[in-house]
């Protein structure tokens, strides 16, 4: 291999005794690959190139280049993340400078060319577990997992690292954490950035691990099955939680079961929500002006599907200017979540989307969109299909995704007199949201600590309410909207607290680890084929089904093996 420098200083980085030495004290070189035949080199280069961050772990930082040599030209470039050259600033959070504070190469590392095929595309096949699992600091036997003097918080100085995927202000992120440093001294806590969409994330997490950065929290995901079996990520908490006698029953039972459970073991918290529809608000003058009775709020009465229908047809105009619906959610899970209908069977085995009762969802959803015509996304339409229609007054209803507080934070000045009211039922009525999990990473040599700030993290919803987020906590939920939504008195708003209630588990394909797989090679072009009325809606998701089974049994044979 040829001479490695740290991009960031120009100097050289002397490898020896399993660390780096030489010129540049910070010079940080992820040992999985370097040892895989990666050279750092200075850009511009050649060949397929992969973005890594913070180069060095306490100085100046800026865009370090990992260069394919030939003789890893079988193996497909896979792109990591993009970070812009900068200086960090003195006593700046670690957050601010974006994974600044992953480690020195870690002196045992046995990750050689697992490590390899682990950054070099394997995230995105679910076939990256095993090898991450065995490139994680001591190897893949679950560092910390089962008890010990690593399951009970230390009194001794211990540092953590915090894999970040998450919304609100490093500032206020940082202050909840001096919060935590004064409960708890002896613990400091390193943040490491894990941003960007699901998939991304993961890979940073894949990547992140195979160079040795022990991570013990990580939040921002969906389920942890995506986590387990991607890239082996999180270790079940089961005998934490009875330790401390932790109250599951502060969450919604089914969103717990369906995201932070894996194989009927607690992995995860669900600390807060997220979503395609958590409020379905209207539009009450709209309501008065075509003289219909305004729909319910009460969620042990919810308006029945016919109801809904037949509004939405009143208050369309047949010249496409006024429609009654903004849009219905998420087409794949959010009409026929109404339904009790399914892509996947919940054992994620099967793929159903061609019962009957899921064709009947469709057919609903698809009469509301091409025969009634009665959405902004119906031919014909020149309404927007977000909450502006709401706002001009050129929409009756909207469904809102998880930033509900946004939303009325909107209306200010916009004399507007709304409300909520609850998703139009089939044979249930329900808000489509899903839960948003944090959990003790595998490879914590501190589980115990890690476990103890994950449920500082939650309690009162603190992580929930920084993110801006809808809190999972239940018990929570009544102080939020009180302290929200005071302002708008008449919107109905405490009907959320019991929304999120009785809110059904999302659609477990959306939690399947290939769900991205799914949706680049099926589920997209299936929904352009929808909207453009090529085909009956049967014929796609009977054409849909095959291609998702064995996207489906090809996951389970690897995870077999």
């Amino acid at each position: 291999m040829g001479p490695v420098v740290c991009w960031a200083t120009g100097r050289s980085i002397q490898r020896g005794g399993g660390r780096n030495h030489g010129p540049c004290p910070n010079g940080f070189l992820p040992a999985a690959l370097a040892r895989a035949g990666f050279a750092v080199t200075d850009p511009p280069s050649t060949g397929a190139v992969i973005s890594w961050p913070a180069p060095c772990t306490r100085g100046p930082w800026g865009r370090t280049r990992f260069v394919r040599p030939a003789k890893a030209a079988a193996y497909r470039p896979c792109y990591i993340g993009t970070v812009r050259a900068r200086q960090a600033r003195p006593h700046e959070p670690s957050f601010g400078r974006r994974n600044s504070d992953v480690p020195e190469e870690p002196e045992v590392n046995r990750c050689k060319s697992a490590s390899r095929r682990a950054v070099l595309g394997l995230a995105s096949t679910g076939g990256v577990a095993a090898a991450v699992s065995a490139c994680a600091p001591g190897g893949g036997s679950g560092v910390g997992v089962g008890g010990g003097e690593a399951s009970s918080p230390s009194s001794k100085p211990v540092t953590l690292t915090w894999a970040v995927r998450g919304g609100g202000l490093p500032d206020a992120r940082q202050k909840l954490l001096d919060d935590y440093k004064k409960l708890r001294p002896n613990v400091t806590v390193e943040q490491f950035d894990i941003s960007g969409s699901i998939a991304q994330s993961i890979e940073k997490i894949a990547a992140g691990t195979a160079a040795g950065t022990a991570m013990d929290l990580i939040n921002g995901h969906l389920a942890a099955r995506q986590l387990v079996e991607s890239v082996d990520a999180l270790q079940s908490v089961d005998d934490l939680a009875r330790r401390d006698k932790f109250d599951l029953g502060r969450y919604n039972p089914g969103s717990l079961e369906g995201t932070s459970k894996y194989d009927g073991k607690l992995y995860a918290l669900p600390y807060a929500n997220g979503g395609d529809v958590a409020g379905v608000v209207y539009s009450r003058a709209m309501f008065r002006q075509a003289g219909i009775s305004e729909p319910s709020s009460d969620w042990n009465k919810p308006w029945t599907w016919d109801e809904f229908r037949e509004a939405l047809r009143r208050l369309t105009k047949p010249d496409g200017s006024q429609v009654g619906l903004t849009r219905f959610g998420y087409w794949v899970h959010t009409a026929t979540m109404q339904w009790g209908a399914r892509w996947l069977t919940p054992d994620y085995k099967t793929i159903v989307c061609d019962s009957q009762q899921t064709i009947d969802a469709y057919n609903r959803f698809s009469d509301l969109l091409f025969k009634d015509r009665v959405m902004a996304q119906s031919p014909g339409s020149t309404v927007p299909t977000n909450e502006d229609a709401l706002l001009q007054g050129k929409a009756g209803v909207h469904m809102h995704g998880a930033a509900v507080l946004g939303f009325a934070r909107k209306t200010r000045g916009a004399n507007l007199d709304w409300g909520f009211v609850t998703m139009p039922k089939g044979t249930v009525s329900s808000l489509d949201v899903s839960p948003i999990i944090m959990g003790v990473a595998k490879a914590s040599k501190a589980r115990g600590d890690a476990w103890q700030l994950a449920k500082f993290l939650d309690d009162k919803s603190q992580l929930a309410l920084l993110e801006e987020r809808i809190p999972g906590v239940l018990p929570d939920m009544t102080a939020w909207v009180r302290q929200n939504f005071a302002e708008w008195s008449t919107s109905n708003a405490e009907m959320l607290v019991e929304g999120m209630k009785r809110a059904q588990p999302l659609e477990p394909l959306r939690y399947h680890p290939l769900w991205q797989k799914m949706v680049t090679e099926v589920i997209d072009p299936a929904e352009k084929e929808f909207m453009a009325q090529a085909k009956p809606i049967a014929d796609i998701l009977r054409s849909a089904k095959p291609m998702l089974q064995k996207i489906v049994d090809d996951h389970t044979r690897s995870r077999q093996k």
